[in-house]
């Protein structure tokens, strides 16, 4: 799934913005709504009150006397129609419009001796305000209505008065959020472009100091990846052009003898050419063998389900007659000190790492002389030795021995000096790591690797 961050960016922002507004218009929808209707009822309650005033009993009969021009004054308004009507006891009719609702059907419509509520009456929706008074000893109802045009004209108005700025604002905020986003992408876009640009075979690092200081550690990591890309560019290329040299060698002597094959009248000289261009040829194979040895021990080279746990006792045993009609024809005695371990990792790599660590060691060491060939299992590592009696390795030289196509001068057959290079990456490949010593009687060297999660037979 391909993930914007641009995108993700301006949802995380204008998301929560729409959310905030979506709550935030309600609210104050309610927060400036209720007080204005709150102050139309009490305007209309006033205008009950104004009524109390008005009504007299006189002789025992109520009297509700109200001048023209206070009724007038009463129902005077430009918007709404203004009702009004009283009652006496047992709802007697007093004086008012005859008919007008003075009593809510919910009585959560009514606090203490007021109440207010919605009604109809004449056709017309009609805001209610209803007092209840005492005068003279007698209950009587002082009731006050009005239309509701100005009201729902008012809730139109409120709504229009808080929408319009609230939708600018929120367009601002959207355009702030965008044009900021952008803004701060930039450096991005500028690192992408600088990116575009590079070609392999001159990386440049990036510039970490112009980048913000949250794509920082970003950056650097990333040279760090092109330094160590650019490692492994000339390591591949130096690995090529030693190569290149290698092969062309062997390749040259055979084209050589087969030459002088070709114009050499003696039977006996011709058998000595074929011999050595035969030779050659082997030289050549294993030299090839040991480079896809090396291609296969690079990370990638072979895939990580062909690890397996494999018993090193068995697996030396298995490779181990090659090696002893090795020792045999040079005159080395070749022993072994096999204790049960087990390992996960690549079979036949782990042969390769033992085979080219043994066959090093019997390269090395002149005759008549001794390998040693270990492995065992120690603080939950596996460990792998291989001990000579040569001339042993010089500590100035021990670095350079891992490094493709390097060999002592003190070898006393021909190689192809990938042997120990192929044991490191196969090494570091199984997680592990191999080490240069020198052997425990002051003659020879000690090669051992450590590999990780190394485990007894049950």
């Amino acid at each position: 799934m391909t993930r914007s961050l641009r995108k993700s960016l301006l949802l995380w922002l204008l998301l929560p913005a729409a959310l905030a507004l979506i709550t935030f218009l309600p609210l104050a929808y309610h927060l400036v709504h209720q007080p204005a209707m709150e102050a139309l009822d009490q305007a209309l309650a006033d205008a009950s009150l104004a009524l109390v005033p008005h009504l007299e009993i006189i002789d025992g009969e109520p009297r509700f006397v109200f001048p023209p021009a206070a009724e007038q004054v009463l129902r005077a308004d430009r918007v709404d129609d203004i009702y009004y009507l009283i009652l006496g006891p047992r709802e007697r009719f007093i004086a008012g419009d005859a008919g007008l609702p003075h009593e809510p059907l919910d009585e959560q419509e009514v606090h203490g001796d007021r109440s207010s509520f919605d009604a109809h009456f004449r056709g017309h929706r009609v805001r209610v305000i209803a007092i209840h008074r005492t005068v003279s000893g007698e209950p009587f109802v002082f009731v006050t209505a009005e239309t509701t045009r100005k009201r729902d004209q008012l809730k139109i108005d409120l709504a229009v008065a808080l929408t319009l700025p609230l939708l600018f604002f929120a367009a601002a905020t959207g355009l702030t959020i965008w044009f900021g986003v952008r803004h701060a992408l930039l450096p991005v876009e500028d690192i992408r472009r600088t990116l575009h640009n590079l070609e392999h075979r001159a990386l440049q690092p990036l510039d970490a100091m112009v980048a913000p200081i949250e794509i920082r550690p970003l950056v650097t990591e990333f040279n760090q990846v092109l330094d160590r890309l650019e490692q492994a560019a000339e390591a591949q290329q130096r690995f090529v052009a030693n190569a290149a040299h290698q092969l062309r060698t062997p390749l040259a002597g055979i084209r050589t003898q087969l030459e002088l094959l070709q114009r050499e009248p003696d039977a006996a000289e011709r058998e000595v050419r074929i011999r050595q261009s035969v030779g050659a040829i082997e030289r050549l194979g294993h030299l090839i063998n040991q480079m896809l040895v090396l291609i296969a021990a690079e990370p990638g080279g072979r895939h990580e389900s062909l690890a397996s746990s494999v018993d090193l006792p068995e697996l030396i045993r298995e490779l181990s007659p090659e090696w002893i009609r090795l020792a045999e024809a040079r005159g080395l005695d070749l022993g072994f000190e096999l204790t049960p371990a087990h390992v996960t990792g690549d079979r036949l790599l782990l042969g390769e790492m033992i085979a080219n660590l043994v066959v090093n060691a019997l390269n090395y060491t002149p005759a008549p002389g001794e390998v040693t060939i270990r492995c065992r299992t120690e603080a939950g590592q596996c460990i792998i030795e291989v001990e000579d009696s040569g001339p042993g390795i010089p500590p100035e030289a021990r670095g350079q021995v891992f490094e493709r196509f390097f060999r002592l001068p003190a070898a006393s057959h021909p190689g192809s000096g990938l042997g120990l290079a192929i044991v490191r990456e196969i090494a570091h490949g199984s997680g592990g790591e191999v080490e240069v010593h020198d052997a425990p009687g002051g003659r020879g060297a000690l090669l051992r690797a450590r590999l990780p999660g190394g485990t007894t037979a049950d």
